[in-house]
């Protein structure tokens, strides 16, 4: 299978940025959900000293997983301290709950791809 999942971490203020650039890109499917932790930059205010963020998580075939990276990247980022990261990793088998049935790559493409 030739599955890759995108996950990045990023600054809570750029979700609407990432979903609009997500939209013009066709990027359709993906997740999104509150995290907390610190990394290189400790904030030392909060509960626990944790620093909240969001996470994203697409799957999407290798070959747009690092435009797809690359596009996070450059839509999220505003040059401060402890703004997130962004993982490629690899996809062994990924099935589909309503179905029961095992996802194919080519379900993974950018909605531009399948018109």
């Amino acid at each position: 299978m030739s599955l890759k999942k995108v996950s990045a971490i990023f600054n809570e203020m750029e979700k609407s940025k990432l979903e609009a650039a997500f939209r013009k890109a066709g990027i359709c499917g993906y997740t999104i959900h509150d995290v907390r932790g610190h990394g290189v930059y400790n904030q030392e205010y909060g509960q626990e000293n944790l620093v909240d963020h969001l996470q994203v998580d697409i799957y999407t075939s290798a070959e747009y997983a690092h435009a797809v990276a690359e596009l996070i990247v450059e839509t999220v980022s505003v040059n401060a301290d402890s703004e997130g990261l962004v993982a490629i990793l690899p996809v062994d088998d990924l099935y589909w709950i309503h179905t029961k049935e095992k996802a194919v790559v080519s379900e993974f493409v950018y909605r531009a791809d399948r018109d």
